[in-house]
C-alpha cells in the first residue's frame, strides 16, 4: 500500500486598506516564516491587495517525488475580477513575486509555489507552479532588466544585435529601433523601479517541445508607464530577444 502524508501549517495575513493590519492563525504561535518569506507575501499583497492566507505543506508519496510547497490564497481583491479569463497568468505572477524574495536555501527547499485565486463569487482556483519553472523566469528577468536599463540610458542601438527578427514573427528591427528613439520621450524617464512584472507564460513554439517564454509588464516612467513584453528562449543562455512589444 502506498502511503501519502500531507502536513500543512496555516497563517493568515490581512492586507486591508488600513496599512499594517494583520491577522494570524493559531499556528502562528508555534512557528514563524522567515523574513524573506514574509517579504514574498508582502510583495503579493502589496500588488493585489485584499487578503492573503498562506500555508506550508509537504507530501510524501511512494509513487512520486516528495514535494514541499508554499501556498498563497488570495481573496477579497477588487483587482482580481478583471483577470477572471486569464487566472493562470495571475497565478504565475503571484508565485513569481513570492519566489523572487526567497534566499538560495529556501529556493532549493520548496518544490512548488501554489497560488489559490478566490474570485468575488468565492470560487477557488488552484494552481501548482514548480520552483524549477520560477527559477528559469527569475534568470530571464535579469536579461529583461538589462534591456530596460539600455532603454533607461537611451542607448537604443545596443538592442540591435539582441533582436532576432526572424525566429517568431517577421518584423524590421531597424524600424523598431528608430521608433523607440522617436517615441520614447513621450513617456518620460525610466524610474528606479524600472520594469514591473505583471506575469509570464510559456507557449509552445513547435511540436518538437520547444517553448517561448513571454514576460509581460510595464516600464515605470516619470510621465506615463508603457506596456512592455519580451519573448525569449527559456532554455538558451544567449542574450537574444525573439520578440519585443513596446507600446508606442
Amino acid at each position: 500500500m502506498n502511503k501519502l502524508l500531507i502536513i500543512v501549517f496555516i497563517l493568515t495575513l490581512s492586507c486591508s486598506p488600513r496599512e499594517g493590519e494583520q491577522k494570524t492563525g493559531l499556528l502562528s504561535y508555534f512557528f514563524n516564516i522567515s523574513d524573506t518569506e514574509n517579504a514574498g507575501v508582502n510583495d503579493v499583497v502589496g500588488f493585489y491587495g485584499g487578503y492573503c492566507e498562506y500555508s506550508i505543506g509537504s507530501s510524501f508519496n511512494a509513487r512520486k517525488s516528495d514535494t514541499k510547497y508554499f501556498e498563497l490564497k488570495i481573496s477579497k481583491s477588487e483587482g482580481l475580477a478583471k483577470y477572471a479569463d486569464n487566472l493562470g497568468f495571475v497565478a504565475n505572477n503571484v508565485a513569481y513575486r513570492f519566489y523572487r524574495n526567497l534566499n538560495k536555501e529556501e529556493r532549493q527547499e520548496y518544490t512548488h509555489i501554489n497560488p489559490i485565486i478566490v474570485l468575488p463569487e468565492n470560487t477557488e482556483n488552484k494552481f501548482e507552479i514548480s520552483t524549477w519553472e520560477l527559477e528559469i523566469v527569475d534568470q530571464k528577468m535579469v536579461f529583461v532588466d538589462s534591456i530596460v536599463n539600455i532603454i533607461r540610458q537611451k542607448k537604443f542601438d545596443d538592442l540591435r544585435p539582441m533582436l532576432n527578427d526572424s525566429s517568431l514573427v517577421s518584423y524590421d528591427k531597424n524600424e523598431l529601433i528608430e521608433n523607440l528613439k522617436k517615441y520614447d520621450s513621450q513617456f518620460g524617464n525610466v524610474t528606479d523601479e524600472g520594469f514591473r512584472i505583471f506575469g509570464y507564460s510559456f507557449r509552445p513554439l513547435n511540436d518538437k517541445g520547444d517553448d517561448i517564454l513571454f514576460i509581460v509588464g510595464v516600464i515605470m516612467r516619470d510621465i506615463q508607464a508603457n506596456e512592455f513584453t519580451v519573448a525569449v528562449n527559456p532554455y538558451s543562455e544567449k542574450k537574444e530577444i525573439l520578440l519585443l512589444r513596446y507600446e508606442m
